[in-house]
């Protein structure tokens, strides 16, 4: 059976792969100057419909966010970020490495809100220099269960986020997933004009590995980041010297065949696809009788099992067990679905017919 544990478990998109083969011989300059960074480059300004955008490419997602957090904060400054973000649960420490102290928020789901973001600020602020003082807003799209960010909750946090002179960092290693799943009204080009920084994902969207840290000089905060961050990536040890692979690859995700439109790029096809067969697995998994823990539309789908249930799940396809407050009382876990750019609607439907025997 398909693995069901992640969204970056297979190696690239045939147009991936197809792209490092043809170029692989080419010499060109290291450390991301090259033509085919610049070219990924300007099909992502372009994307976002921000031709002054800067645009650098990172190896990894916690890497990205290492440096965009830095980047846009001193050093007795720190991101407001729900309880449940990336950076609290996920990352090791790595950005209170860089010196800086995450503010987390009381938000479920990591969904981060203003008004949990002004409690915050109000007890972060309250002591003057004796406290960590927040100097920007994290939230990811998709968050870590699921959600995408509606235009009016996006728009809520940076009117938030301007009325309090902080900037705004979206994490996108699933922005595909989120842009393109169904009932999505947020886009890239309204994402990209609002924030002072996101990620657009490579790793979770098929893709070898890469994230791109995209900049708008909308504010002085993003005008000094953009200045920063060069030196920040070659002081922490992620400037690749090969840099080129990345370009390479994100010319070929976001290059839409001939005759077809921008969401007709592998980028957001592969994106779409992950997302319907996510949604066909959690309607199979519904029918099978296991009740939903969250109604999500990205590729991440969770439902309540019990502790027995989650261990064949496991088994079978490698889906996550996670530890949950039972409403029930039963003392069931929830169990995560991931799916990706490879996987096919026959994949689902073996797993379904698996859940069935459960």
């Amino acid at each position: 059976m398909r693995q069901f544990r992640n969204d970056y478990s297979e190696g690239a998109a045939p147009e991936i792969l197809d792209a490092l083969f043809r170029t692989n011989a080419q010499q060109t300059p290291g450390y991301g100057e090259d033509e085919f960074c610049a070219a990924a480059a300007d099909l992502i300004r372009a994307t976002c419909g921000q031709p002054d955008a800067f645009v650098k490419f990172i190896p990894g997602g916690t890497a990205a966010n290492i440096l965009a957090i830095s980047a846009l904060t001193d050093e007795f400054e720190g991101p407001v970020l729900a309880a449940d973000a990336h950076p609290t649960i996920h990352e090791t420490g790595a950005i209170e490495g860089t010196g800086r102290r995450l503010l987390a928020t009381r938000d479920p789901f990591g969904i981060l809100t203003p008004q949990e973001a002004e409690r915050v600020w109000r007890v972060m602020t309250s002591g003057g220099c004796h406290t960590t003082r927040p100097g920007m807003i994290y939230f990811s799209n998709t968050t870590e269960f699921g959600h995408a960010y509606t235009q009016a909750e996006f728009d809520a946090l940076c009117d938030w986020a301007q009325s309090h002179d902080l900037a705004v960092y979206v994490d996108g290693a699933r922005m595909a997933s989120a842009l393109t799943s169904p009932g999505c009204d947020l886009t890239l080009e309204h994402l990209a004009a609002r924030a002072d920084a996101f990620t657009l994902g490579g790793t979770k969207a098929g893709m070898l590995f890469g994230e791109a840290l995209v900049v708008n000089p909308r504010s002085n905060r993003a005008k000094r980041a953009i200045d920063r961050i060069p030196y920040l990536t070659k002081r922490a040890g992620l400037l690749n010297a090969k840099g080129r692979l990345m370009g390479v690859q994100y010319q070929a995700a976001f290059t839409a065949p001939t005759g077809g439109g921008t969401m007709d790029a592998p980028y957001w096809r592969y994106a779409a696809q992950s997302n319907a067969c996510a949604a066909a697995l959690a309607s199979g998994l519904q029918d099978a009788g296991f009740e939903l823990y969250l109604d999500v539309t990205g590729n991440q789908q969770f439902v309540w099992a019990t502790r027995e249930q989650a261990a064949r799940f496991a088994e079978a396809c490698g889906a996550e067990t996670m530890v949950a407050e039972d409403p029930t009382g039963a003392d069931r876990v929830v169990v995560r679905f991931v799916t990706s750019w490879a996987t096919c609607m026959d994949d689902c439907e073996e797993l379904i017919e698996f859940a069935r025997t459960l």
